[in-house]
């Protein structure tokens, strides 16, 4: 017996994990007794909670699925965009000794300490929770996705219009193999270009689901938020040991299943097409050498540093080597996890590229045909957990920027309980909004291309804060007001009007590309006289479809008229207007080219106009207090409260007292030099990042042959 695809096991399974985790929620009530026990447990994790609390944040079920359709729609290069933070693994190292120094609940606090400016940490309070909130929606859009996949109604029970939404999903999936192999007959392109247009708007679907999106969310966010709201960052952080232990489980289960099923290594590299196993892409997509390197530089450097759960995820360590191994611990596993991911992509292919064509359904697809009676409950449970474990800390941060910087200033002088259970309604309110923004947006990896352009708004000033004395508030307010203009407010607004969305240059796309490729040859190379035998090498074509240069996309108004006009869909990407501004020919461009030139704008403009306006403005009065900053970040925390406070008054009565430790002395770039655990992990960071990567590396070269 079967209820909506699940055996009863499996629902028996997934009731017992929300009942638990809902119980220690509500044993976590008695332990929270003010905001510091709700937003940062105390100030008492320990190593290895630290290190389940950082893996549980950084790692959900949107990563896994996220890499695996990246693997699967794109190759190993498409999985760069995720497994990029690696190579910024050395600089978490010493991130997350900045935030634990700083000894603040919020991220925006730093602007209230540095400046003095209530207002600016009320601005970063409601760009945080916007940006946050669209982090949570993605985990909502994933939960939702893998389990629509993982209940598929079978045909026999379709409707006569899901009958036909399939039967054209199918039509365009074999329509486009056919254009992409230069193969495509021209009577039919006509047909192509519609039902591409509908399947850009999701007209079409590849399969059908019993899941419907209002019931899954309804019952998704109570489970889902039940534990939190009651326990705070307590309640997460007891839950991560066993959300960490289902995080691994979900993870590897299913690689040996799939190879078992696939009959071994050798058949997977026979079905895989050997361009799907470049390490930087093929230059077929977006996700070549140098736009992975962009992403990386304007996300995972400049766009993290001003992250609003930095303060959360780092400042509840009981000291800052314990914020340092867990963030690093947390970091590496996700990385290792990553790798892991993107090969149940790639298995996900050999089995299934003739039946899945939308490939962020890939994971669940996987997941419905392979596990039996018991682990298709663990799966579930586990992508509940790793949702749960990001949705917990990311939540509480946000109802602590809520309160502590916009509830606060407005209720004065209340007592402590009242402000937590504010916290508490707060993170009710943000998750309904996520699940909005989830039902709001498009595809799982243009939400994720659009966060570096919204992290950069305050990841530079933030960056540039915690090391330059000359930064001053009037460069902040200008660099934060346009940069948000030109990333945030334009981008969504203006294709709101018609003639925005219908411009003709505005729906430009770039040209058609041809590509050569040299590829192991397949059995229907060999069948078709193109090699003599399988794995031979030889040279192909492949076409690049003409990418929109200024929208996430562009499709016809009407699918069924060849004549209609085209129309803009998702973001209207500014940086490429300033591009055109600046002479670029973004027309014959490809769209690796496009994504890096997109990146570099957003990581470099922020700096442009922060430095200027710095080095002709003052910050009057607020030399003291600067001073003061900048010898707390460089006394080091101590696990004892008392002495901790100790040691920071001394800081504050000498506030020259490190000069010494300066690497500019006579500047003002407040760098200091390396001790002895700087160096240490440095190099052990620095190590592991090599040693995963050769390892990923021995791994594909052992697969491409």
């Amino acid at each position: 017996m079967d209820i909506l695809g699940f055996h009863p096991v499996d629902i028996a399974i997934i009731i017992a994990y929300l009942l638990l985790i809902t119980y220690i929620g509500k044993r976590s009530i008695a332990k929270v007794h003010n905001q510091e026990d709700y937003f940062l447990a105390g100030r008492g994790v320990s190593k290895i909670f630290q290190y389940f609390l950082n893996m549980g944040t950084i790692v959900d079920a949107g990563n896994a699925v996220n890499t695996a359709s990246a693997a699967f729609s794109r190759g190993l290069g498409g999985v760069w965009i995720l497994l990029a933070p690696i190579l910024t693994g050395p600089y978490y190292w010493f991130l997350a000794a900045w935030f634990r120094r700083v000894r603040l609940v919020t991220m925006a606090e730093l602007f209230d300490e540095r400046f003095r400016s209530k207002l600016l940490a009320s601005i970063y309070a409601c760009v945080g929770i916007y940006l946050s909130i669209i982090n949570l929606s993605i985990e909502n859009k994933v939960s939702l996705r893998t389990f629509q996949a993982m209940t598929i109604k079978p045909e026999a029970k379709w409707t006569l219009e899901e009958k036909t939404q399939v039967q054209q999903f199918e039509e365009y999936r074999n329509l486009d193999k056919a254009y992409r192999a230069k193969q495509l007959e021209p009577e039919k392109h006509e047909r192509y270009k519609a039902l591409q247009s509908m399947y850009k708007k999701g007209q079409i679907s590849a399969y059908i689901s019993y899941t419907k999106t209002g019931w899954f969310f309804a019952i998704y966010i109570t489970f889902v938020g039940a534990y939190v709201i009651m326990g705070g960052l307590k309640a997460a952080v007891l839950n991560t040991l066993i959300q960490g232990i289902l995080i691994f489980v979900f993870s590897g289960m299913m690689i040996p299943i799939a190879l078992i099923k696939l009959g071994g290594w050798s058949e997977f590299s026979a079905r895989v097409p050997g361009h799907m196993l470049y390490m930087f892409g093929s230059g077929l997509d977006e996700f070549a050498l140098w736009s992975i390197g962009a992403y990386m530089l304007a996300n995972y450097i400049i766009g993290i540093t001003g992250h609003q759960g930095n303060m959360a995820n780092n400042g509840s360590a009981k000291d800052e080597l314990t914020a340092r191994t867990g963030n690093i611990g947390g970091a590496y596993t996700k990385r290792i996890l990553t790798i892991m991911w993107a090969i149940c992509g790639l298995l996900a292919y050999a089995l299934y590229s003739d039946s899945v064509s939308d490939p962020d359904t890939a994971w669940g697809v996987m997941s419905n045909n392979l596990l039996g009676v018991g682990l298709r409950g663990i799966m579930i449970s586990g992508i509940l957990a790793a949702n749960m474990s990001t949705v917990a800390s990311v939540s509480v941060y946000l109802s602590a920027l809520f309160v502590r910087h916009l509830y606060k200033p407005l209720a004065p002088n209340k007592s402590e309980r009242h402000y937590v259970n504010m916290s508490r309604a707060s993170i009710a309110v943000i998750l309904l909004l996520s699940v909005y923004v989830a039902v709001a947006s498009s595809g799982i990896i243009e939400i994720l291309k659009m966060l570096p352009s919204l992290n950069i708004i305050f990841g530079a000033p933030v960056m540039l804060l915690l090391f330059w004395k000359r930064l001053t508030l009037k460069a902040v307010y200008t660099q934060v007001l346009i940069c948000a203009v030109l990333f945030a407010v334009v981008p969504g607004l203006l294709p709101k009007f018609d003639s925005v969305r219908k411009s003709q240059w505005l729906t430009e796309q770039t040209s058609e590309i041809t590509v050569k490729h040299i590829v192991p040859a397949l059995q229907e190379d060999v069948d078709k006289g193109l090699a003599l035998n399988v794995g031979q090498k030889i040279t192909r074509e492949t076409l690049i479809p003409p990418a929109s240069i200024y929208f996430n996309s562009v499709a016809r108004s009407n699918p069924d008229d060849a004549n209609s006009p085209k129309v803009g869909l998702g973001r209207l990407n500014t940086e490429m207007l300033i591009a055109k501004m600046a002479g670029f020919d973004l027309g014959h461009m490809k769209p690796s080219t496009l994504l890096t030139l997109r990146y570099l704008i957003d990581a470099f403009l922020p700096f442009l106009i922060l430095i200027p306006i710095s080095l002709i403005t003052r910050n009057k009065g607020l030399e003291e207090n600067i001073a003061r900053f900048y010898v707390k970040m460089k006394t080091k925390v101590i696990a004892d409260r008392d002495l901790d406070k100790a040691e920071l008054q001394k800081s504050y009565d000498n506030p020259t007292r490190f000069d010494h430790l300066k690497l500019f002395p006579k500047s003002n770039w407040e760098f200091c030099k390396w001790n002895k655990e700087d160096t240490w992990g440095f190099l052990v960071s620095t190590a592991l990042t090599v040693g995963i990567l050769l390892a990923f590396w021995l791994l594909i070269r052992t697969l491409a042959h």
